[in-house]
């Protein structure tokens, strides 16, 4: 839905190359879903102020800690054809997921998935590098640790058949305490379906974004190392910082740097503190936003396997 005097932006849901089928819902090469984290009633002016006549491909939110999936899934459905992404807040640090403790529970929420029969995107506990969230970061929980769990909750939905759900490893961009790299979080090519990273194009230098330890680059290369799709899982300017084109560009260039990798940006449209971050507050940002993407069809307003 675009309100008058906003040039509306197309994007196209196109066929063509896909990506290879170890590459869960990935997109072919080239092509990026741009995807939100918004609350729904707020849905409809991102999609203004970003020239959208649809929705974006993913749509995210955030569950309680111990909370359901469902709530994520059932605003999902009232968009048909937009992708959900569960951040799923799922605290680690009693050891109560890896021992089997929680089973009951984790079965709950892949049964819930499985039900919805489309893709969904999972982020377990995100930004594990990092000192923020004490449930799973160190020092209550350890890379070993953290990766234990992560492998049973995924071996969790395989047992119950949610082979609907794309789990995405998102780290924060750079490495976290004790200059420890990402890749030591790193469960195993063979229970991630997507490399995830948070990074915000005003949240430092342009060249140390890039280019510092487990930087955008570095993480791009890391995840074309590993034969995954690379999902930008929060990234936005911020007021009070300028608003300009410049943290658009950015972001934008780097996806088109990584045509291989790259296959996800997700717009985090929030107020957070004193930080604004919603595009419709970046006047600029959102121009150069319709600019670049308008009526270009590498950027896809539907997820692979999510029509029908």
């Amino acid at each position: 839905m675009v309100c008058a005097g906003v040039a509306a932006t197309v994007w196209f849901a196109r066929s063509g190359s896909v990506a290879p089928a170890s590459a869960k819902f990935a997109p072919g090469n080239g092509n990026v879903y741009l995807g939100v984290s918004t609350d729904l009633s707020r849905l409809d002016v991102f999609d203004t102020a970003a020239g959208i006549t649809t929705h974006p491909a993913i749509y995210n939110r955030w569950t309680t800690p111990d909370g359901s999936v469902s709530p994520t899934l059932a605003d999902a459905t009232t968009m048909p054809g937009m992708t959900p992404m569960v951040s799923w807040n799922l605290p680690l640090s009693d050891g109560s997921v890896t021992s089997g403790k929680r089973d009951a529970y984790l079965r709950a929420q892949a049964d819930a998935v499985k039900k919805f029969g489309k893709p969904v995107f999972i982020r377990l506990d995100w930004e594990m590098n990092a000192t923020w969230y004490p449930e799973w970061n160190v020092p209550a929980v350890s890379p070993s640790a953290f990766i234990a769990a992560w492998r049973h909750v995924y071996d969790v939905f395989q047992g119950e058949g949610a082979s609907n759900a794309a789990f995405v490893w998102c780290v924060n961009v750079w490495r976290g305490p004790n200059n420890t790299e990402n890749s030591a979080w790193y469960p195993g090519d063979g229970y991630v379906d997507w490399v995830g990273v948070d990074g915000y194009p005003q949240s430092a230098t342009s060249d140390f974004l890039l280019d510092g330890p487990d930087g955008l680059n570095a993480m791009a290369s890391f995840a074309a190392g590993h034969h995954k799709p690379v999902m930008l899982a929060e990234w936005a300017p911020q007021l009070p910082q300028p608003d300009t084109a410049a943290p658009v560009d950015l972001i934008l260039d780097w996806a088109t740097a990584h045509p291989d990798s790259v296959k996800a940006l997700v717009y985090f449209d929030f107020v957070v503190g004193a930080k604004d971050y919603q595009l419709v507050d970046h006047a600029l940002g959102a121009a150069e936003l319709r600019r670049r993407t308008q009526f270009d069809p590498k950027y896809l307003d539907t997820v692979v396997g999510a029509a029908g």
